[in-house]
C-alpha cells in the first residue's frame, strides 16, 4: 500500500453515530497549536446508521488531510485497527469520538515521541468535564499516567503493527486499550505528557447503564487470565478467575457502598443513589460469575492488517 508524504501523526477516531459529539472532537483538532495541514485525521465509522458526512465535510477546510473510512459494525477495537491500516504517519494518535482535545495534544504527543526515541507511546493527561462530581456521573481520569486510555494516547505505528493492533475479541469499549498497552510495554516504555490535555465528558450513571456494564467483567477476566493482573498492568494477582469473581461480587460493590455511606451525612440523596447503583452492580457481578469462572480464554485476534481492503473509503 503506497503511503502519502509523512505527517506529524495520523489521528484515529472510532465512531458509531454520535455526530453531535464528533463535531466537538473535530473542532478541537481544528484549533490545534499546529496547522491542520501537518497531520491527518482518520474518522473510522463503525457501521453508523447516522449519516456523519455533513459533520465531517464541515471541517475539511481546517483539516484538509481528513478521510472517512467505513466498515460494518464490529466494535471500537476493530474500528481503530481500520485506522492503523490506513495511517500515513509513523505516529498514530487515538482519540475517542466524545472527547475535546486541548490545543497542544497533537504537538505534545507527536513531539514527545520525536524527543524520546525509546518511547513506544505517549499518553495525554485526561480530565473529566461537565456533569457532576457525584455517584450519578462518571468519566475516566488520568492525572499522572499509567492508565493508557485510548481517549488520548499516541503510539508508533511500527509497534502497533508488531503487536498486531487491538484485540478484536474486545468488542465493547472496555479494556481493549489496557490490553494493547500490555503488548506495547513489552517493546518499550509509554511516556506521560501532562501538557497534552484531553477533556472527557462525564456520563450519567443509571441502573440501566450499570447493568449493561456487567458484561465488562468478561474483559477483566480475560486480562487477568492472560497477564495476571486486575485492571492495570503491575497489579499482579494469583488465581485470576477467583480474584475477578471476588472483585465482581465483593470488592467493587463493597467499595461503592463504603463511599456511599461516607456521603450519607452531607448528601443523603446522592448516597442513596450510590447504594442503589452498588446493588445493581452486585447483581450484575453475580450474573456474570459463570462467565468469569468457566468461559474459555480466546486467543488474541486482530484483523487490522487486512482492514485496508475491507472498508469503503470516501
Amino acid at each position: 500500500m503506497t503511503r502519502p508524504a509523512p505527517h506529524l501523526c495520523s489521528v484515529v477516531i472510532p465512531v458509531f453515530n454520535r455526530g453531535d459529539l464528533l463535531r466537538g472532537v473535530l473542532a478541537g483538532l481544528a484549533a490545534q497549536s499546529v496547522a491542520g495541514e501537518r497531520f491527518e485525521v482518520l474518522v473510522c465509522d463503525d457501521g453508523s446508521t447516522e449519516d456523519l458526512s455533513p459533520v465531517i465535510d464541515a471541517f475539511r477546510g481546517p483539516l484538509p488531510h481528513m478521510r472517512h473510512l467505513r466498515q460494518e459494525n464490529r466494535g471500537p477495537a476493530a474500528a481503530r485497527n481500520l485506522g492503523i491500516a490506513h495511517a500515513a504517519s509513523d505516529v498514530v494518535l487515538f482519540l475517542d469520538s466524545d472527547v475535546r482535545p486541548g490545543d497542544r495534544v497533537v504537538e505534545g504527543l507527536a513531539g514527545a515521541l520525536a524527543r524520546h526515541p525509546d518511547w513506544q507511546g505517549a499518553e495525554a493527561r485526561l480530565e473529566p468535564t461537565g456533569g457532576e462530581d457525584s455517584f450519578g456521573w462518571e468519566a475516566p481520569r488520568s492525572d499522572h499516567g499509567g492508565h493508557y486510555h485510548t481517549a488520548g494516547i499516541a503510539y508508533r505505528r511500527a509497534v502497533l503493527e508488531t503487536v498486531g493492533g487491538f484485540d478484536e475479541n474486545f468488542s465493547r469499549a472496555a479494556c481493549e486499550d489496557v490490553e494493547l498497552s500490555v503488548q506495547v510495554l513489552r517493546h518499550g516504555p509509554i511516556g506521560f505528557v501532562p501538557e497534552a490535555v484531553v477533556y472527557h465528558p462525564r456520563r450519567r450513571r443509571t441502573a440501566a447503564s450499570s447493568w449493561r456494564g456487567r458484561r465488562n467483567w468478561r474483559y477483566v477476566q480475560m486480562l487477568a487470565c492472560r497477564y495476571g493482573f486486575l485492571a492495570w498492568p503491575g497489579n499482579k494477582t494469583a488465581f485470576p478467575r477467583l480474584r475477578t469473581a471476588l472483585c465482581a461480587v465483593g470488592t467493587m460493590p463493597a467499595g461503592r457502598v463504603r463511599d456511599a455511606l461516607r456521603r450519607l451525612p452531607g448528601a443523603p440523596a446522592d448516597a442513596c443513589r450510590g447504594l442503589v447503583l452498588a446493588l445493581v452492580e452486585w447483581c450484575g457481578g453475580v450474573s456474570m460469575l459463570p462467565v468469569i469462572l468457566f468461559a474459555p480464554l480466546p486467543p488474541r485476534r486482530s484483523r487490522f492488517s487486512d482492514a485496508g481492503g475491507g472498508g469503503a473509503r470516501t
